[in-house]
């Protein structure tokens, strides 16, 4: 059902409007790889997409694509069917919230003789402020006039009369300034026809740059991201929740099906790494240049094998899938906050294999027999990337998953006997 458009539009163009819509969300997904201070982005129905900073701000954006041939946008025309009225309705709905900011995002221009100056004074420091009050007083009519004929919650509803006579509600006229100072109107998101090749050429090659990702097929794993965003968006009609939810920073009052509705439509960096697609599925264990890349330490891990009763030829293929693994983490790692999380992660799944080998191989042996050697080889058996519950942060084969392993046992997170001092006991 979601593959198709809502009922009540149809045709190529409609199709290819709301693809548009995916590919400007898709602006703000791929600078995530690259800019540590987008935490998520979740995605709406058709039009809308949440961004989540780390700093606890969200950004409520609608984009509106306008064909060349209808010209530039009018105040009228930004109020009536431009979104505005409709981003102030559900930052009203998320309590007017101060850490909540607006953008509309639209590929036309605004209109010099009214947008466009509305455009200027829009935001916390406004480019012009010369005649903002005027300028509220029009852009409250044009809702209250659009409030006629459209349901909106926040919106008060007044007789219709003539425009000029129209008579603004004590407090609404303040309560647009409000709105006017955490709103931004950007033009920036390029037309329908060149959007793909500026989202691949701006942003996700120098995301995959700074990533260090290599044999990356640049234009189907473009393709892939904006795949997953439309598959993120659902036709509910909570999104005025959704938004709250985003907005509220302890987030104990939403239910557990609130939160499942936005996990389906959150897109984060692990997401969008997984979608990537590479030319090739061949990858080398150690990275060119890399080698003899040595990792540090690994004198614990020496001697937990020894302990363990791992043959010795074993133990120096170890040390050398160790040094492996360090060698492709230091070159993929994006350097952002987030590789922490990712490292933690995936050490984590890693843990857990270990673990199942270490109490399958005490189980086999008789009571006080090494078992290390058993255990060394069901972690090999066992412990594969088409295994782990997540997948990695970027492309691995297993001898990282092992390199991995043994680094964290080099790091004491366990051992392949009884546990001991490893840092006390010559090798």
């Amino acid at each position: 059902m979601f593959g198709l458009a809502p009922g009540e539009d149809s045709g190529s163009e409609t199709l290819g409007r709301y693809r548009y819509q995916a590919e400007v969300a898709a602006r703000d997904c791929l600078a995530m790889l690259t800019e540590d201070g987008i935490d998520f982005v979740v995605c709406e129905w058709h039009e809308d997409f949440v961004v989540a900073f780390t700093d606890g701000a969200v950004e409520l954006v609608s984009v509106k694509h306008r064909e060349e041939n209808q010209g530039t946008w009018t105040l009228v025309k930004l109020c009536k069917t431009g979104g505005l009225t409709h981003l102030f309705d559900r930052w009203c709905a998320c309590g007017c919230a101060a850490n909540v900011r607006l953008k509309l995002a639209t590929n036309a221009a605004m209109n010099p003789a009214n947008a466009g100056p509305l455009a200027r004074m829009c935001g916390p420091d406004p480019e012009i402020t010369d005649g903002l009050s005027a300028m509220v007083d029009t852009v409250a009519r044009q809702m209250l006039k659009v409030r006629w004929d459209e349901p909106y919650d926040n919106v008060p509803k007044t007789p219709k009369v003539p425009l000029a006579d129209i008579q603004i509600p004590s407090g609404f006229a303040e309560r647009v300034r409000q709105f006017l100072a955490v709103l931004e109107i950007s033009c920036d998101p390029p037309q329908r026809a060149h959007i793909t090749d500026v989202n691949i050429q701006s942003l996700l090659v120098p995301a995959v740059e700074r990533l260090q990702l290599t044999h990356v097929d640049m234009a189907a794993s473009y393709r892939n991201i904006v795949d997953r965003i439309e598959r993120a968006n659902r036709d509910e009609s909570d999104r005025g929740q959704l938004a709250a939810y985003l907005a509220d920073p302890s987030r104990v009052r939403y239910s557990t099906q609130m939160r499942q509705r936005i996990a389906r439509r959150t897109i984060t960096r692990d997401v969008l790494r997984a979608e990537m697609a590479y030319t090739s599925v061949q990858l080398a264990t150690f990275p060119r240049g890399q080698v003899p890349l040595v990792a540090p330490g690994g004198a614990r891990l020496k001697r937990k094998l020894s302990r363990g009763l791992v043959p010795s030829d074993e133990a120096a293929f170890a040390e050398r899938l160790r040094s492996a693994w360090y060698a492709t983490w230091s070159e993929r790692r994006s350097g952002l906050a987030g590789d922490d999380t990712d490292l933690l992660n995936l050490s984590t799944d890693v843990l857990e294999v270990v673990f199942e080998c270490k109490r399958h191989a005490r189980s086999q042996i008789q009571d006080g027999s090494a078992y290390g050697s058993m255990m060394n080889d069901l972690i090999a058996q066992r412990l594969k990337v088409d295994g782990l519950s997540t997948p990695p942060p970027f492309l691995v084969k297993d001898q990282h998953l092992l390199g991995l392993a043994y680094q964290l046992c080099d790091e004491c997170l366990f051992y392949f006997s009884e546990n001991f001092d490893a840092d006390g006991e010559a090798s």
